[in-house]
């Protein structure tokens, strides 16, 4: 099972303290020194990338974006743990 696949709304997510980040006008820039990556990411990207600076569980994640962004719940729970996958896969944040 990859580390993606065991994300769910119960799972307490973090960053990695290898990724560099900035801002580059309103998009977040990622870059891995381990992999020697970069990726890219837009408003809510960002805003999940600030959040994650501390710990957090997913759906509480989940419910301050929905404060914060104009978003149905199903909608925001989908694509939070989608682009948490993502990261995952990149291991650009831990999940437990």
């Amino acid at each position: 099972m990859t580390v993606a696949a065991m994300i769910s709304l119960d799972s307490r997510v973090v960053r990695q303290d290898e990724p560099l980040a900035s801002q580059v006008d309103d998009d977040l820039v990622l870059f891995s020194p381990d992999k020697g990556m970069y990726y890219g990411t837009q408003a809510v990207g960002r805003r999940i990338w600030s959040l994650l600076a501390e710990e957090t569980v997913v759906e509480e994640l989940c419910d301050r974006l929905l404060q914060e962004f104009d978003v149905d719940r199903t909608t925001c729970r989908d694509e939070v743990v989608a682009f948490l996958d993502s990261l995952a896969a990149e291991q650009l944040i831990r999940v437990r």
